[in-house]
């Protein structure tokens, strides 16, 4: 009786994870419940939990389907629901509150794609593909799309924000462009591929978080969790 029970413990203990630290720089933590820990590589993640970084740190989180969300310096970034099974199961919710987070989609972005979902303080962004960023900055929100295409929700209008695009929104509007037209075009290596795209004005905060992420942060190898963030 105690052997079962000890196994139906284990099962629902690593059932209720949705994924780890891949990789930690710097300093972040991980609100728990009531709990605050400190986030350390390979630390197992669950539903609800709550990272916050701090300046000059970086976490790359792991989903279950292979997801990975790069969380930046600064921010605050919640799990808020995470299934994952077939295509009528799957879910993912996530919210970012406040700073930077990068994400390029798993599997379930590929088995159910209109029940991944992520909030930022002003929009819910539904994904299609997809590698894509948000970044709240000095009253401004910029969702930027890498590859695939993003359908993007603010006060009940939507936005379709296809590759090599952005939206910003502040002052309460929004506007979708390319990436700029202020500076020459820039080659991106994408999985072998020679994409070229623009990069916006350097002064612009939100750009160059997006501009120095495209051209620095590599293809995350998932086999490989120990992989390293560029220094910058």
């Amino acid at each position: 009786m105690r052997i079962l029970f000890f196994f139906l413990t284990l099962s629902a203990f690593l059932w209720s994870n949705i994924g780890y630290i891949g990789v930690l720089k710097g300093t972040a933590s991980v609100v728990r419940s009531t709990s605050t820990l400190d986030a350390k590589n390979g630390m197992a993640l669950k539903v609800k939990d709550e990272i916050t970084t701090t300046s000059g740190s970086r976490v790359q989180v792991i989903l279950k389907d292979q997801t990975v969300v790069t969380i930046g310096q600064n921010s605050t970034f919640v799990f808020d629901a995470y299934k994952f099974g077939g295509k009528d199961d799957s879910e993912v919710k996530m919210h970012i509150s406040r700073g930077f987070f990068r994400s390029v989609t798993g599997k379930i972005g590929k088995l159910a794609p209109e029940r991944f979902k992520v909030k930022t303080v002003s929009a819910t962004i539904g994904i299609r593909g997809t590698d894509f960023s948000a970044l709240m900055s000095d009253g401004k929100e910029t969702i930027a799309c890498y590859n695939g295409k993003l359908d993007v929700s603010i006060d009940g209008v939507m936005h379709k924000v296809n590759a090599g695009m952005m939206l910003e929104f502040a002052d309460g509007k929004a506007e979708v462009k390319a990436f700029s037209t202020n500076r020459k075009l820039q080659t991106v290596d994408k999985k072998g591929k020679s994409v070229e795209i623009k990069a916006d004005e350097v002064a612009d905060v939100a750009q160059q978080e997006i501009q120095e992420t495209i051209r620095h942060l590599p293809e995350v190898p998932l086999e490989d969790p120990t992989v390293e963030f560029p220094d910058r």
